[in-house]
């Protein structure tokens, strides 16, 4: 198909990660980005071969701007989605969709009167490991699940310096948890369908700002089960999801140091599965085995620009829409002010807010 022509709103380093993605896919094409930051704007053009725009009204100008994709800081995201969506653009949005249910209720309604198509950057659903262990949920291979562990951390909490945005507990409320946890947040409802009430607690460490930087949070699904969430921003990188099921257990580990490279990230993760096996010499006993578990390879970060620009040629719907984003974000808005006010938050509370 025709690539879409987009424009990138926000140009730092994941902005720059995403542009490098983009490059290897042939249904999209950056045209030019956007950033208050001369700086910025010239490193980009130089690093992409691009053009770049000294503000965002020029970029809305351009008739070969067909998509934006908003990388900026998550307080800003409803302005810029707004006026893109007004502007007849459609909107790609890295996560969270916003910094508080306000504003993401600011969106979700600019994107239902404009029509434009709409996708938010919750890629770690698309990880190939977690895409195996929600066919395998789903098929009864692990049997019923009773408890899912989930861990994302990076170290990032320690280079803070007083004046960063993600140390503003109003920019970027829980830290981590926002900033990390929220991908967590959406692959646990992805897993296991709608969390109905968390508790959590969260404590500011080895920082140099104000902001949290270690959680803990226990989530409670509508369907019975439950969760752990661990969102930490000072230690090395993890990324870990652990299912625990009637028959089996599911441990899922990925190498976060490949997390930028989504052509390799799968190269770089394992799956495993726990389950009983009998001994033929001896039917009393049973062992506990792992075995590795294959599953096909995903490119998390270029396969949600692709099926966004597919969405955008077809008319069709994008898997992480408004509704999925702001639920995302209500568990972890929830696990903020769980920690705040030392008790179980539900989450309709936080989506009746």
């Amino acid at each position: 198909m025709h690539p879409v022509g987009l424009a990138i709103i926000g140009l730092g380093r994941w902005a720059n990660v995403l542009a490098g993605v983009y490059e290897r896919s042939d249904n999209v094409r950056v045209i030019t980005g956007f950033s208050r930051t001369r700086e910025k704007r010239e490193a980009f053009a130089r690093r992409h071969g691009c053009a770049c725009e000294e503000s965002l009204d020029a970029v809305l100008a351009r008739s070969d701007v067909e998509a934006v994709a908003v990388i900026t800081p998550n307080d800003q995201h409803a302005d810029a989605i707004e006026r893109a969506a007004r502007a007849g653009k459609h909107v790609y949005v890295e996560k969270p969709i916003a910094v508080s249910i306000a504003h993401a209720n600011r969106i979700d309604a600019v994107i239902r009167e404009t029509g434009v198509t709409f996708l938010c950057g919750h890629s770690a659903r698309r990880l190939g490991g977690v895409r195996q262990m929600k066919r395998m949920i789903d098929r009864g291979e692990i049997g019923d699940v009773s408890m899912v562990e989930a861990v994302f951390s990076n170290e990032r909490g320690l280079e803070l310096e007083e004046g960063d945005w993600r140390g503003d507990p109003a920019k970027a409320p829980g830290g981590p948890l926002i900033q990390l946890g929220v991908h967590q947040t959406d692959n646990l409802e992805f897993l296991l369908g709608p969390v109905a009430r968390v508790t959590s607690v969260g404590k500011r460490m080895y920082t140099r700002v104000r902001n949290v930087t270690v959680s803990q949070t226990l989530l409670e699904f509508q369907s019975g089960q439950s969760a752990y969430l661990g969102a930490n921003w000072v230690a090395p990188g993890v990324f870990t999801i652990n299912v625990y099921g009637t028959k089996a257990n599911l441990f899922y580990s990925l190498d976060f140091s490949w997390w930028s490279r989504s052509d390799v990230t799968d190269a770089h993760s394992i799956l495993r599965k726990r389950a009983f096996t009998q001994m033929d010499d001896d039917p009393d006993h049973r062992l506990l085995c792992d075995t590795d578990v294959e599953f096909p390879p995903t490119d998390h970060l270029r396969d949600e620009i692709e099926e966004f620009a597919l969405a955008i040629r077809s008319g069709g719907e994008t898997e992480v829409g408004t509704r999925t984003a702001t639920r995302s974000l209500a568990v972890a808005l929830a696990a903020v002010k769980s920690s705040a006010e030392r008790r179980a938050v539900e989450i309709q509370e936080i989506l009746g807010e």
